[in-house]
């Protein structure tokens, strides 16, 4: 893993430094002649899915008696992202951007059953959130549309659990978070349509997101009680991103 992110980062920053030589290109999806090769900034907003492998988490709610046995396997969450595309670059019919965004993640399943001799239900949830850096290239197919080749991102994720179980009498929550700093990557490509070209965006990518977490503690510290070996994959994901462009001219 360590080998893997120095190559990114070095890939990261060789194309930073190249991209900064480019010339100034004809206009693209709407765009007039700009200084230099740089094209946008921009905001985006937009919701995701993403599939993921919870073999430590799933064997312990299945050996759990009780409630736990109830509910299904997790492995699959959805949710909200938001982020900055820093700057676009173009280079003949190629887009070249650098991005930062956040992406929080969720699976939620409860249960009825008993509790210590009494009726109660038990909710767990599960919360992946994630920080994503790196980059995209782009191939420009016409003024309104662009094919995304390939985006490139290092991860920097993490999770929440929540386990309640509530009767008529009591209420008990267990909160766990991760530990340590977990690195991971993902691959997307797809498709990027211009509806109001270059203020607004709307992209559609899929791709497979390589992360695990190990470990597991109580949210207070507590030393007992963690989970080992809590996610041991990530897997397939695909985002819906509404895009906001901010135009250097």
């Amino acid at each position: 893993m360590k080998k893997t992110v120095q190559l990114f980062l070095a890939v990261f920053i060789f194309t930073i430094f190249s991209s900064s030589s480019l010339k100034a290109q004809d206009d693209c999806c709407g765009m007039g002649s700009i200084f230099s090769s740089l094209l946008q900034s921009g905001i985006f907003g937009g919701y995701g899915v993403q599939q993921y492998g919870a073999a430590g988490w799933n064997e312990i709610v299945q050996n759990t008696p009780g409630l736990a046995e109830n509910f299904k396997d997790f492995g699959f969450a959805h949710g909200w992202l938001i982020g900055a595309n820093i700057i676009q670059l173009r280079h003949n019919d190629l887009i070249l951007g650098f991005k930062l965004y956040y992406q929080s993640n969720t699976e939620n399943q409860s249960s009825a059953g008993t509790y210590n001799g009494e009726d109660a239900n038990q909710e767990l949830d599960l919360k992946i959130n994630n920080w994503q850096l790196g980059g995209s290239i782009s191939y420009i197919l016409n003024n309104n549309f662009d094919f995304r080749i390939l985006d490139v991102y290092m991860t920097f994720p993490s999770v929440k659990l929540k386990n309640e179980i509530r009767t008529s009498s009591t209420s008990v929550l267990n909160e766990y978070e991760s530990t340590g700093t977990n690195i991971g990557f993902t691959f997307d490509t797809g498709f990027v349509f211009y509806p109001a070209p270059p203020y607004v965006s709307i992209e559609i990518v899929g791709g497979y997101s390589f992360f695990s977490i190990e470990k597991m503690k109580l949210k207070n510290g507590g030393a007992l009680n963690s989970i080992e070996d809590f996610i041991d994959k990530g897997g397939f994901f695909a985002n819906a991103v509404l895009t906001v462009g901010i135009p250097f001219n």
